[in-house]
């Protein structure tokens, strides 16, 4: 059994390999057949498992790597942990508006941010161990697990039966194809939480999600930053005010957006990444973050009967695979990359592969948030959705500079909007401070598909930041 390993070997890490795969771990003997066998240990794997073996099931779980996956190693939390610390020192920064000013710059201990964050890591990993994936009643096999036919998984020269399987093995960074990356130094959302030292130069290529959150909080700990993103505007799947309220914000706290540019090559010798124009942008740290790609190759999925492409494993919507014994979730089967459509997802799987519960992956109502400063939430339709299916929104919108407490807490940046049709919530943006909080308000609007007067009569405390949401809902359309 290989042994994952994460850099630098300190002493947060070494905490996180011990819970996430044990060096030292022995897995039980295999079950003669088990209910169910789970591929992936990450946010829908663990889910999944734990999940089922609560109900009684004999469950096992085959994780290759670290459990937790992508969220809490290397994604949700140890981003999070970043922009806090990022958010801190802005703020710090920011006292004259609120009558106080520091004698000095605050001086920015990368080191020990990037400590706090690996702590974070460490913290977060815990409930996700190996160790309470067993305590759960659950057989957890640490290794190389493939399908070895339409009914067994192999990991290690162990078979294991099963009645139904799940497939969660997730995604990761997509690399571009750029003459000059291969032998260039470059980090990912997989590798760049093994900073030590704060970088002086970072040029990010891509304007997503991921891109966004690491090029505010490094320019707000001390980086020089170009975001470089090939369309014409940041995260281009959001509402396009809710790009241009994030693409101000982001400009004025000094991030050079260079949208509608393309990376052509990339000098790693000199370290200079070369736009179409000619343009060479110097760094000390580039950051990838273009797109995922599903895990699928080295599973044996083509044992098993199940098909898939470069898009991921293909279900039907109750998240069926071409083998009706086997079903998959999260970012592998799923256009919502997101952890908590994993978890979603998995709680659906399960019920569907062992209760015959018939549920519709259909009808979940999926939010998301980037977590930037303001947040970017959003769940249900967008403008642009709307206009690509050729229907008929009406648009109910409240500025947070009209908000008192989003003035009060010098967090005006952002809005509400509604979106209606045929007088019914069939989407929501909402950017603020604290969006992400707040989005579940309007995910059970959307799902309830209330009416705006509905959402209005619901009774907000005062004063709030939230009460954007029932403004936006007392307004007319315009």
């Amino acid at each position: 059994m290989s042994i994952p390993s994460i850099l630098p070997f300190d002493a947060p890490n070494r905490q996180q390999i011990a819970q996430a795969h044990p060096p030292d771990w022995r897995p039980p003997r295999p079950k003669d057949v088990y209910d169910l066998v789970v591929l992936g240990g990450g946010p829908g794997g663990l889910t999944a498992a734990v999940t089922a073996a609560k109900a009684g099931h004999v469950v096992a779980m085959v994780e290759r790597n670290l459990t937790g996956g992508t969220c809490v190693n290397f994604g949700c939390t140890p981003s999070k942990s970043l922009l806090r610390a990022a958010r801190a020192v802005y703020q710090a920064r920011d006292g004259q508006r609120f009558g106080y000013a520091l004698e000095a710059d605050p001086q920015v201990d990368f080191a020990a941010v990037m400590t706090r964050v690996r702590e974070m890591r460490a913290f977060s990993g815990s409930f996700d161990a190996v160790s309470v994936a067993a305590g759960a009643g659950i057989d957890v096999f640490l290794g190389d697990g493939r399908f070895a036919g339409p009914d067994a998984v192999e990991v290690d020269g162990q078979r294991l039966p099963f009645h139904k399987a799940l497939i969660a093995t997730g995604s990761g960074p997509a690399v571009p194809d750029l003459p000059g990356l291969v032998g260039a130094e470059y980090l990912t959302n997989e590798t760049v939480f093994e900073l030590t030292e704060l970088p002086r130069r970072v040029v990010c290529i891509g304007a997503g999600i991921v891109n966004c959150e690491l090029a505010q909080a490094l320019r707000r700990l001390g980086s020089d930053v170009d975001l470089v993103g090939s369309g014409d505007r940041l995260l281009p799947s959001e509402a396009p005010a809710a790009s241009d309220v994030l693409a101000g914000r982001l400009a004025a706290e000094g991030v050079r957006l260079r949208l509608g540019r393309r990376v052509t090559s990339v000098d790693g010798g000199r370290r200079r990444a070369v736009l179409g124009d000619g343009t060479q942008l110097p760094y000390d740290a580039l950051l990838l973050a273009t797109g995922r790609r599903v895990r699928v190759d080295g599973f044996g999925l083509e044992s098993a009967g199940v098909k898939f492409g470069p898009s991921g494993v293909e279900t039907d919507d109750q998240l069926r695979t071409a083998n009706p014994a086997v079903y998959a979730v999260g970012d592998v089967a799923q256009p919502e990359k997101f952890t908590h459509a994993a978890i979603a997802t998995a709680q659906l799987a399960v019920a569907n592969a062992l209760d015959g519960a018939g549920k519709l992956v259909s009808e979940l109502v999926i939010p998301h948030c980037t977590y930037t400063d303001p947040e970017v939430a959003q769940v249900g339709v967008t403008p642009q959705e709307a206009e690509r299916r050729g229907m008929a929104i009406e648009t109910h919108r409240m500025e947070l500079s009209d908000v008192e407490r989003a003035v009060i807490d010098g967090a005006a940046d952002g809005f509400a909007a509604l979106y209606t049709h045929h007088g019914r919530l069939v989407g929501a943006t909402y950017v603020a401070a604290h969006a992400g909080e707040s989005v579940p308000l309007l995910t059970l609007a959307v799902a309830q598909k209330l009416t705006p007067g509905e959402l209005a009569a619901v009774i907000h405390c005062y004063p709030t930041q939230v009460e954007a949401i029932q403004r936006a809902a007392a307004q007319p359309a315009g």
